[in-house]
C-alpha cells in the first residue's frame, strides 16, 4: 500500500508538470509560429515590390534572376525562392535551382495560387534536412505570375522548446522528490496498523494460527483488528479440528490396500494415497496433487469410466491390462455427490490384482497340465489292455510287446505322480525339517554313477569337477534329487559333445555349475523355463520319458535352501545353469 501512495503522488506530479510543459511548448510554438509568420509576410511583401520594380527596369530576357535573390539575401537573412507559374525554380539563395524538383505541389505555393494571397506552411525539408516556416506570394507582372517564397528555420522555436523541457524537467524531477518526500510521510501513519494486520496474516497463513494483534486505535483500523482476533482465534480452533481429521482420514487411506485417488470436476487430484504409487510404480516423492489425474493415468479405458461415472452419475467397474507397469488392475469408479445431489468429482479406487490372475491363470494349467499327462498314459494302457483283452494275449510276440508298452507307460505315469507329490511337498515347506551336513562330491559321484549308463548310450562324456569336499547344510536325498533332474536334463538335450558337472566355492557361497553341449534355446524360452510342464522341446521331452516338471523341482528345491539359480544359453551350442548355495544354517 505504501507503494500505491507514493507511486500515486509520484504520478500526479510527473502528469501534471508534464502537461504544463506541454501547454508551455505549444503556446509558444503558437505564438513563436504566428510572429515570425507575420516578420516573413513583411519581407515577402518587400521582395515581391523589389522584384516588380528590377523587373520592369530590365529586360525579361536578360533579367538574373540569381543575382537578384542573393543580393537582397545579404539585407534580410533570409532564404529566397523565386517560382515561375508551372513550378519550375527559377532562384534560390540555399540551393541550385537545377537540382531542384518542382514546387508547384508545395503547400504554401498551392494556397498562393488558389487564394491569389499569401500562403504559409511549416515542414522539414528535405534539401537543407530542418523545420522551415514557409510563406508565397504571388506577383503578377504583365500577364505573367511569379511565386515570390522566402522561407527560414525555426532556430528560434527551437531553441525556446529546448529551454522549456530543461525547465520542465528540472521542476519534474524537484516535484517528484518533493512528492516522495511527502508520500512517504504519510503513507506510514496510514500504513503502519495495516503493516501490523500484514505481518500478522502472513504469520497464520505460514500455519502459526492464534495469532492476536493489538491496535489501541478507535477508527475504522481498530474495528478491523478486533474482527481479525475474532476471525484468528475461530480459525483456530477449525484448523486444529481440521488436522486431526485430516490424520483420521490420511491414516485410513494409506493403512489401505487398494489405490485411491479423488478427483474433482476438471479431473485435477484432489487426493492420493500412498499405495496408488505403489501400483502405479511411481516414485513415493512424485508430485501429483491439483495436477490432471492423465498425469499419473494414462489409460483411455480409465478416463472413459471417469467421464461416464461423472456425467451420468453412475458407477463403474472394470478390469483392465495396465501396459505402462503390466500390472492386472481392477478399476472402481464412484461419482463424488453433494448434499444436493450435485456431482463434484469422483473416487477412483485402484485394485492390483496381478497375482492373483496369475496364480488362477497357474492353477488352470496345472490341472489342464496334469490331466493332460496323466490321461495321456492312462489313455495308452487302456488301449493296449482292450487291445490284449480282444485276443492278442494269444499271440505272445504281439502281447510281450504290449505288455513292455503297457510297463513303460505305468513307469511314466508312476514317476510324473511322484514329481507332483514331491513338487507339492517342497512347495508347502517354509524350510527343510530334516538337515544334515551333505558332502556334495559324494553325492555328485553318486550322481554321476547313476546316469553314466545313459550319458554313455548316446554317446556322450559325462565328467565332474572339484577341488575339494565341499558341505552344505540341506537333506542329502532333495540335493541328490536336484542334481539327478538338472543332469538328466542335459543329457536329454545333447545330441553330442558331453555334460559337464562343475562344483567350486565363491565366496561365501557354494556354486554348482551343469554345462551341456546341447540344442540350447533362445532368449524367449528363458522366462519361462523353470514352470511346470514347459518344454522347450515337447517332443524330444516326451520322447525320452521327461514329465516335464524337472526344473520346477530343481528350483523350488533351490529356494528351500535360500540359493539362486540362474541360467545362460546359446541356440545350437548348449545350456548352462548355475546354483548358489550357502553352508549358513537355515
Amino acid at each position: 500500500m505504501r507503494k500505491k501512495i507514493v507511486s500515486s503522488y509520484f504520478v500526479i506530479i510527473l502528469v501534471l508538470t508534464t502537461t504544463f510543459a506541454l501547454i508551455m511548448m505549444n503556446s509558444t510554438n503558437t505564438m513563436m509560429t504566428l510572429q515570425l509568420e507575420d516578420r516573413f509576410i513583411n519581407e515577402c511583401e518587400l521582395v515581391k515590390k523589389l522584384f516588380i520594380k528590377e523587373y520592369k527596369l530590365q529586360n525579361t530576357m536578360d533579367f538574373n534572376y540569381m543575382s537578384f535573390v542573393n543580393e537582397i539575401h545579404k539585407d534580410i537573412d533570409t532564404r529566397i525562392t523565386l517560382i515561375a507559374e508551372d513550378g519550375t525554380v527559377k532562384a534560390d539563395t540555399h540551393e541550385d535551382p537545377v537540382n531542384m524538383n518542382n514546387h508547384l505541389n508545395r503547400k504554401e505555393v498551392i494556397d498562393a495560387i488558389r487564394t491569389d494571397k499569401v500562403g504559409t506552411s511549416v515542414r522539414y525539408s528535405n534539401t537543407v534536412k530542418a523545420d522551415f516556416l514557409y510563406v508565397a506570394i504571388p506577383v503578377h507582372i504583365d500577364g505573367e505570375m511569379w511565386i515570390v517564397r522566402v522561407s527560414k528555420q525555426l532556430v528560434e522555436i527551437k531553441e525556446l522548446n529546448q529551454h522549456i523541457l530543461n525547465v520542465a524537467v528540472l521542476s519534474i524531477i524537484s516535484a517528484a522528490i518533493f512528492a516522495m518526500l511527502m508520500s512517504i510521510f504519510v503513507s506510514k501513519r496510514i500504513t503502519r496498523p495495516i503493516d501490523a494486520l500484514t505481518e500478522i496474516a502472513n504469520e497464520i497463513a505460514d500455519g502459526d494460527f492464534g495469532r492476536k494483534i493489538y491496535i489501541s486505535a478507535n477508527d475504522q483500523i481498530g474495528e478491523l483488528a478486533q474482527s481479525f482476533n475474532k476471525m484468528s482465534h475461530t480459525l483456530n480452533l477449525s484448523m486444529n479440528e481440521l488436522k486431526q481429521r485430516n490424520s483420521e482420514l490420511e491414516a485410513i487411506l494409506n493403512s489401505m490396500i487398494n489405490g485411491i485417488i479423488a478427483v474433482d470436476q476438471n479431473k485435477n487430484i484432489i487426493l492420493i494415497n500412498k499405495f496408488c504409487f505403489e501400483i502405479l510404480d511411481l516414485p513415493q516423492n512424485y508430485v501429483v496433487e491439483n495436477e490432471s489425474m492423465y498425469k499419473i493415468i494414462r489409460n483411455e479405458e480409465i478416463a472413459q469410466m471417469v467421464e461416464i461415472s461423472m456425467n451420468e452419475g453412475v458407477p463403474q467397474m472394470k478390469e483392465l491390462r495396465y501396459v505402462h507397469s503390466e500390472k492386472t488392475l481392477r478399476i472402481f469408479v464412484n461419482p463424488i455427490f453433494t448434499i444436493t445431489r450435485e456431482i463434484i468429482g469422483s473416487i477412483v479406487v485402484i485394485q492390483d490384482v496381478t497375482q492373483i490372475r496369475k496364480l488362477e491363470q497357474m492353477r488352470s494349467d496345472f490341472v489342464s497340465n496334469v490331466s493332460h499327462e496323466l490321461k495321456t498314459p492312462l489313455t495308452s494302457i487302456r488301449g493296449f489292455v482292450d487291445t490284449l483283452k480282444n485276443g492278442a494275449v494269444h499271440q505272445p510276440d504281439t502281447a510281450m510287446r504290449f505288455l513292455d508298452i503297457i510297463d513303460i507307460e505305468s513307469d511314466r505315469l508312476y514317476r510324473l505322480i511322484n514329481d507332483i507329490l514331491l513338487l507339492s511337498e517342497i512347495e508347502t515347506m517354509d524350510r527343510e525339517p530334516e538337515q544334515t551336513q551333505v558332502e556334495l562330491t559324494s553325492v555328485t559321484e553318486e550322481v554321476i554313477d547313476f546316469l553314466e549308463l545313459k550319458a554313455h548310450e548316446k554317446g556322450l562324456k559325462l565328467s565332474a569337477i572339484y577341488k575339494e569336499e565341499l558341505f552344505i547344510k540341506a537333506n542329502r536325498d532333495r540335493i541328490k534329487q536336484m542334481l539327478i533332474n538338472l543332469i538328466d536334463n542335459g543329457i536329454k538335450y545333447t545330441e553330442k559333445g558331453e555334460v559337464k558337472v562343475d562344483i567350486h566355492t565363491q565366496g561365501s557361497w557354494v556354486v554348482i555349475r551343469v554345462t551341456d553341449t546341447g540344442i540350447g534355446f533362445s532368449e524367449d524360452h528363458k522366462e519361462r523355463l523353470f514352470e511346470r510342464f514347459y518344454r522347450v522341446d515337447k517332443g524330444r521331452s516326451r520322447n525320452q520319458g521327461g514329465t516335464g516338471l524337472g526344473l520346477s523341482i530343481v528350483k523350488h528345491i533351490v529356494l528351500l535352501y535360500k540359493g539362486k539359480i540362474a541360467v545362460e544359453s546359446t541356440p545350437g551350442k548348449g545350456t548352462t545353469f548355475e546354483i548358489l548355495l550357502t553352508n549358513d544354517d537355515l
